[in-house]
């Protein structure tokens, strides 16, 4: 009989934290209301060590009741003074009660670098992941990735990156991403696949529609790239002699431009509007000295040229 009883009071405890908090949580919203218009709501966090006193074992539960609440509540907008965001507070919790959950790693240190520009928590996150789970290729290949793309220190990354190109079922470009200090197609690939992901998991409107822009800006990227490089190698080969048009560099693409999903992520599963968003053509062209590419559609360069590795210029 106790053995039956005891959940019930366990999840009657749980029941009561989540009330209290939302209370106190009313009150912090309504002292927020005082303090102005620019200051960043208020939220209650835990702390993962904490909480696991009063589990009484059921650590995996109340991970996955903090994990549900963060996905509801978490905000997308950058972080202000480069503060610590309150995302990566509930993101470590959740990792303290429930090691194994890897999606929080995973989708946790995108949505707090990303949308939060928490560059500091994210690369925690990934520290946390890497140190649990040291032999598996995709921390220690997000770790460096973060390390070059967020934090500029390269001495850091190529470490993680060399060391996920070693680890079981690593994919075969990493090594030459390692080796060649991360090059800026390999940078944009990346997080290419990481806008895929997070795309796919966000459900807010405003969330999907910013990453549905970054997904396309960084395909047109991409593909303008692949022209670009193509235009080096028609040089190369002709002694400096310049195309007469486009078709003349089509034989020196060495990469298809990134309009199948399955090249750029295997295991994503395709959704119709990230189909959609792969169908979108770009269209280029040579430049009137012919030395340069160029947009097709004028409007395209004037939408994406400010969307580079990680978005520069954020639309209001």
């Amino acid at each position: 009989m106790k053995s039956r009883i005891f959940p019930v009071f366990v999840a009657l405890g749980f029941f009561c934290l989540f009330i209290g908090k939302s209370l106190f949580q009313n009150q912090l919203q309504r002292t927020d209301a005082l303090r102005g218009p620019d200051a960043e709501e208020t939220k209650v966090s835990y702390r993962g060590e904490a909480l696991k006193k009063l589990t009484f074992g059921y650590d995996n539960f109340l991970a996955s009741l903090i994990w549900i609440r963060l996905l509801q509540e978490a905000k997308f907008t950058p972080v202000k003074d480069n503060r610590l965001s309150w995302e990566y507070s509930e993101v470590d919790t959740v990792t303290t009660l429930d090691p194994n959950f890897d999606p929080t790693y995973n989708f946790g240190s995108l949505y707090v670098s990303f949308f939060r520009r928490d560059k500091v928590g994210g690369k925690r996150i990934l520290e946390k992941w890497v140190k649990h789970s040291p032999t598996y290729w995709k921390p220690h290949h997000m770790l460096g990735m973060h390390y070059f793309l967020e934090l500029g220190d390269y001495a850091h990354a190529a470490p993680h990156i060399i060391r996920a190109s070693q680890l079981p079922d690593a994919p075969p470009y990493i090594a030459s991403l390692g080796l060649g200090l991360l090059g800026q197609a390999g940078a944009s690939l990346f997080v290419l696949q990481s806008a895929c992901e997070l795309f796919e998991a966000a459900s807010g409107r405003e969330a999907r529609m910013r990453l549905a822009r970054r997904v396309r800006g960084l395909r047109w990227h991409l593909e303008k790239q692949s022209w670009e490089n193509a235009l080096a190698a028609f040089k190369k080969k002709e002694n400096g002699a310049l195309p007469r048009s486009l078709t003349d560099l089509t034989r020196f693409l060495k990469t298809e431009p990134t309009r199948d999903i399955s090249s750029v992520i295997p295991h994503l599963k395709q959704s119709e509007p990230l189909q959609i968003l792969f169908s979108e053509k770009f269209q280029f062209t040579l430049g009137k000295d012919r030395k340069t590419i160029e947009a097709l559609n004028p409007d395209q360069t004037q939408e994406f040229e400010n969307i580079g590795v990680y978005l520069q210029k954020e639309s209001p």
